[in-house]
């Protein structure tokens, strides 16, 4: 690692990019768009889910608190790897409700609740909270069932009480349990919920991804790791030679490839009024445009690819993104990296929940 100077978010990249299975961002499918005053100050926000269609936006006055909540569904369908004891989903109450409880599995799948966090409010006089608030300040919060209701302050659901549950399964054979658990609300009574639990052999969405025929990502689900992996000696995992390549992505059961994208670091000078000189990334105009889905980061040139076919790594070097402002006048400042960053963007889709997902991953190019 010490051979690496990447800045700032660039290091982080850095750092993710060399272990096999950890990718940047492993994204739900909420987009946010974002409109720019003169001096790139983010203005107004769009929160938009792309599977459902529904939209939010700060320009007709609403306040979103949780995009996620305000416009996403529940998952129904959660997948596991078989005998592996490391395969836990977090569950968390909705604003109607106090607490989950009795976590139970269908025979043959072990359950076991390995955190939680219950908060009792002791003083519930006030309304519950709201996912998201519009221009007549009036509030709405996902319920129990997945339904968006208006927050009623005379309602019985009262105060802040809430609760987070991190809940592992453990499953030896192939197959598709249902998991129970009783949801107390705030209004005392309860509300049975369930959710399916698909446990293979490789219970992940993406089986691999390749780059010039060396594995960059496996699923963390196989018996036995590929020893086929992109290697430079000096430097690692990630980190190649090969200014070209084929790109390949395989897909498991039941996730659908929708696109790749190489994503090119985006990067402009800026000069300021007394003439001092820096460079920055582009200021992304939407998360598609980042790395890292933020409006802040790194942000790229994205350039859509066919599977299998080859690509070319992105020479930027990014090494000045962090650095003082430098006045030319006074100061001469030179500085290359070790290697420029290329990104691969995977879009799936989740054909049991019906949703659309991303993961990024990075590969690093040797600069000579």
């Amino acid at each position: 690692m010490s051979k690496f100077s990447k800045l700032g978010a660039t290091a982080l990249a850095l750092a993710l990019s060399l272990t096999m299975v950890a990718p940047i961002t492993a994204n739900a499918q909420i987009i946010e768009e974002y409109e720019r005053d003169a001096k790139g100050k983010v203005t107004n926000t769009t929160y938009r889910d792309e599977d459902t269609k529904k939209s939010l936006s700060t320009k007709d006055g609403y306040v979103v608190i949780d995009p996620a909540a305000a416009l996403s569904k529940d998952p129904k369908y959660f997948y596991i790897c078989t005998n592996s004891y490391d395969e836990y989903m977090q569950f968390n109450t909705t604003k109607d409700v106090a607490r989950f409880e009795n976590f139970k599995g269908k025979k043959g799948l072990k359950v076991k609740v390995i955190k939680k966090r219950e908060y009792t409010d002791p003083n519930p006089t006030g309304p519950i909270d709201a996912d998201y608030v519009d221009k007549n300040y009036d509030g709405y919060y996902k319920n129990v069932k997945g339904e968006i209701v208006k927050v009623d302050a005379a309602s019985a659901l009262k105060g802040d009480s809430s609760g987070s549950y991190t809940v592992r399964f453990f499953a030896k054979k192939a197959g598709t349990y249902k998991v129970k658990y009783t949801a107390v609300l705030k209004d005392g009574t309860t509300v049975e919920k369930s959710i399916k639990v698909i446990a293979r052999d490789d219970g992940t969405a993406i089986k691999s991804v390749t780059y010039a025929g060396k594995v960059i990502a496996e699923s963390e689900d196989l018996d036995k790791p590929s020893d086929n992996k992109l290697w430079t000696k000096g430097y690692g995992l990630n980190v190649t030679n090969s200014k070209k390549g084929v790109i390949r992505v395989n897909m498991n059961k039941d996730f659908k490839l929708k696109k790749i994208e190489v994503g090119t670091p985006n990067i402009e000078k800026k000069t300021y009024a007394d003439g001092e000189e820096t460079e920055r990334y582009v200021k992304a105009n939407s998360s598609l445009d980042s790395a890292y889905d933020s409006a802040e980061g790194v942000t790229c040139t994205w350039k859509k690819v066919k599977n299998g076919k080859k690509i070319k790594l992105a020479k930027v070097d990014d090494s000045k993104i962090g650095t003082d402002p430098i006045d030319p006048k006074t100061t001469k400042f030179e500085s290359k990296d070790t290697s420029t960053t290329t990104y691969i963007r995977v879009t799936y889709y989740d054909k049991k929940n019906k949703k659309t997902k991303r993961t990024t991953y990075t590969i690093n190019l040797v600069q000579k």
